[in-house]
């Protein structure tokens, strides 16, 4: 329980520290990088639902998975980057709100899986001469992980809004509600 406390004493000297405080009380940052933040979460989740589209045969047909994957996943990649930036901006900006949330660490957590997953999967597309066909039907695990992929980004899209509402998401759970 100290940790705990301790924790929380960090968050609060942070969020009043010259930085935060002109990022919080800026009238412009937080509401900019909210909607950058926006922006850069549907370029990926976009990105990441024509791929996943084209594995599951209803997009892109006549064009290759290696094809699809090299035309959507630079945008990913670069919005992601965008979403470290402005991912950074918010925290720094609300640390103990951000970071005392429940939904903000499954969100990190969704992340971390989703990333994994699409290192795994590029990783494949590029060393694989299946990817290559234009019209070879994506085997049924792959299928599997797209809408898996699919459902995890939809799951921290809603975890990065439930965070400004972690209290009443996740009630008593939520270690904001008891600072």
């Amino acid at each position: 329980m100290e940790d705990a406390r301790e924790m929380v004493e960090f968050l609060i000297e942070l969020g009043q520290s010259p930085l935060s405080l002109a990022m919080a009380t800026s009238p412009w940052v937080v509401p900019t990088m909210q909607s950058i933040h926006i922006m850069a979460i549907a370029v990926i989740f976009i990105s990441v639902l024509m791929i996943a589209l084209r594995i599951v045969g209803i997009t892109w047909g006549g064009v290759s998975i290696r094809s699809t994957a090299n035309r959507f996943a630079p945008w990913a990649w670069c919005a992601l980057a965008v979403l470290a930036a402005t991912g950074t901006v918010l925290i720094l900006a609300e640390p103990l709100r951000e970071l005392m949330a429940i939904s903000f660490w499954l969100k990190m957590i969704l992340l971390v899986i989703a990333i994994t997953i699409s290192v795994r999967f590029l990783r494949a597309v590029h060393t694989d001469e299946a990817f290559t066909h234009p019209d070879e039907p994506a085997q049924s695990g792959l299928r599997r992980n797209a809408y898996v992929t699919i459902g995890i980004w939809v799951a921290i899209i809603f975890l990065g809004r439930f965070i400004a509402y972690d209290p009443l998401v996740w009630g008593s759970l939520s270690p904001i509600s008891s600072v």
